[in-house]
């Protein structure tokens, strides 16, 4: 089989098994799968994996459980059918959080377990970035890309488009009946010797007197990590509220 490129960030896919392993084996919804790098993970450790993407034609590891879906849509299975929903670098591609997040728990069984990812727009890094260039880490482009001939789509459908901060995905998560259980980073960004020490501090003492009932706001994975790895769990019987 070629070798199948990943999406997702460096360490990212490895911290997700990790966890899953540990946690024990399922069935699992992988959206959007890209071309089904990670799905291979899980299956090679004994998950049952439906791959799902917007465009099947760039999935190219095949189980015969492959469906083309729109994360701006309602997603194409029955309720309570999932052990995991795992969406990796997918949330900021779309318009509407909410309704992924609504339509992921939907899919879930009672206790079963939803990890989103995105990259984390709250760094130091990426808050000095917007403070003197008036964009966030990863949200810098918009417009055709280079030499991007992954699919047969319009070039504006795979870039960033959403933003999505710690906060707002913990809102979202408790509305729609989940329970975050932990934030991960794959890896720590490159920082300045210099002012970071001093805009972190200033940063920290900030934002503990805003939020002194959280304290992950001012954690090392918020400002410094990488990417956010949401860990959530659906509480047992829990009520999605309406649309």
């Amino acid at each position: 089989m070629t070798e199948l490129k990943s999406y997702a960030l460096s360490g990212t896919r490895e911290l997700i098994l990790h966890y899953m392993e540990k946690n024990g084996k399922g069935i699992v919804l992988d959206i959007p799968s890209g071309q089904g790098a990670f799905s291979k993970d899980l299956e090679d450790v004994g998950f049952t994996v439906f791959l799902g993407d917007l465009e099947v034609n760039n999935i190219l590891y095949r189980n015969n459980r492959v469906t083309q879906i729109d994360l701006n849509a309602d997603l194409p299975f029955r309720n309570g059918n999932f052990d995991y929903v795992v969406c990796i670098e997918g949330v900021e591609h779309i318009e509407n959080p909410h309704h992924l997040v609504r339509e992921c728990a939907r899919l879930l069984k009672d206790n079963g377990c939803l990890i989103v990812t995105t990259p984390n727009v709250m760094t130091v890094k990426s808050r000095l970035r917007f403070l003197f260039c008036s964009y966030l880490d990863y949200f810098r482009y918009f417009g055709p890309i280079k030499g991007e001939s992954r699919f047969v789509l319009e070039e504006y459908d795979h870039q960033h488009i959403n933003p999505v901060f710690y906060g707002e995905m913990k809102h979202i998560l408790t509305k729609y009946g989940l329970s975050l259980e932990k934030v991960e980073t794959n890896k720590k960004v490159k920082k300045g010797r210099l002012t970071h020490p001093l805009i972190k501090s200033v940063i920290k003492y900030k934002t503990k007197k805003r939020f002194p009932k959280d304290p992950f706001y001012i954690s090392d994975t918020m400002l410094d990590g990488e990417d956010l790895i949401f860990i959530a769990r659906k509480n047992p019987s829990g009520s999605l509220n309406s649309k």
